[in-house]
């Protein structure tokens, strides 16, 4: 990785929560680095810590510890108001278009109000409208939906918006929280299609978040696989494919549907009892599903290693 290119760093990221049994240990110790330009893929079960991870770096929630150097700065020190000129520059697209969006606003005002809370142009203006109409057109919105409300619209459209008010700003950085996993298969295509012809175009970083592995290959350079808060493999997205060594990534690629009636993949069954991320004790938090376990591995922390070049796994026996 040349460190030129690097626009995010990632280092020892944590975000715990209060629960009255302890303290839950939503992201824990997370490292990693994205290049300009490029797509970290992020994957796991629901309930590992992606969502969480996303928003943590763009403080929509405060971590707990850690640094997330954006641009070769600790965003984690600025000031409240620092932050919010920070927001031009990282953006993030949420799952549910339709959560997501303000069911009182048409198209128009959803994409504006982004300009309008950095006082970048003033409401009504023609330069705001020239703007809106800019964005309609770049992210595929008909320009006769000016004036519509989300639910008049299908779940293609209101991605759409999404993407338009994430992009509206300029931004360099976008975090995706698994923004077709709500859409219908027909539109998911749609969709990921626009935004990779928009990263392409706008020299767009994306952190994409999901868990459907066939999308992440499709779309990502590197992946990162996460396990009750905390990393277990990393590695470029071809190699992670051709050679998953954590038993957890194995069992996920297990998974995939092969549309060949006569191919025959093992499917690997995780059974066991999960871990609880509440105060969890030392040891791999995978060991009581994993079939390949050995005593250290219930009693000993181990980080990730690299084990060959630009591949990164926490196993013991990798």
């Amino acid at each position: 990785m040349d460190p030129g290119n690097e626009i995010l760093r990632v280092e020892q990221l944590k975000k715990y929560f209060r629960t009255p049994r302890g303290m839950l240990h939503a992201v824990d110790d997370v490292s990693f680095s994205i290049d300009e330009g490029k797509t970290l893929g992020v994957v796991g079960e629901s309930g590992c810590g992606k969502t969480t991870l996303g928003r943590a770096i763009l403080r929509l929630h405060e971590p707990t510890s850690g640094a997330v150097m954006f641009n070769g700065e600790n965003i984690l020190n600025y000031s409240a108001g620092k932050m919010k000129a920070m927001r031009k520059d990282m953006q993030i697209i949420f799952q549910d278009p339709f959560a997501s969006l303000n069911p009182n606003m048409t198209v128009s005002q959803a994409i504006a109000e982004p300009l309008l809370i950095q006082g970048l142009y003033r409401r009504g203006s023609q330069e705001i409208n020239r703007r809106i109409h800019q964005m309609m057109d770049m992210v595929g919105l008909a320009s006769r939906l000016i004036n519509t409300y989300p639910h008049e619209l299908d779940g293609g459209r209101r991605q759409r918006i999404g993407i338009a008010r994430a992009l509206v700003l300029n931004p360099k950085f976008i975090v995706c929280d698994e923004p077709v996993s709500a859409l219908d298969i027909s539109i998911q295509a749609q969709i990921l299609n626009l935004m990779q012809d928009l990263q392409q175009q706008l020299k767009l970083t994306y952190l994409f978040i999901t868990h459907n592995l066939s999308v992440v290959k499709h779309l990502s350079d590197d992946i990162i696989v996460m396990y009750l808060g905390q990393l277990v493999e990393k590695a470029p997205a071809r190699r992670l494919f051709q050679n998953p060594l954590h038993p957890y990534t194995r069992a996920l690629l297990s998974a995939i549907p092969v549309p060949d009636p006569d191919y025959r993949m093992e499917r690997i069954l995780l059974e066991g009892e999960l871990t609880s991320p509440i105060s969890p004790k030392p040891g791999c938090r995978f060991a009581r599903r994993c079939v390949c376990a050995v005593p250290a591995c219930f009693e000993e922390n181990i980080r990730l290693k690299e084990v060959e070049p630009g591949h990164f796994v926490s196993c013991h026996l990798a």
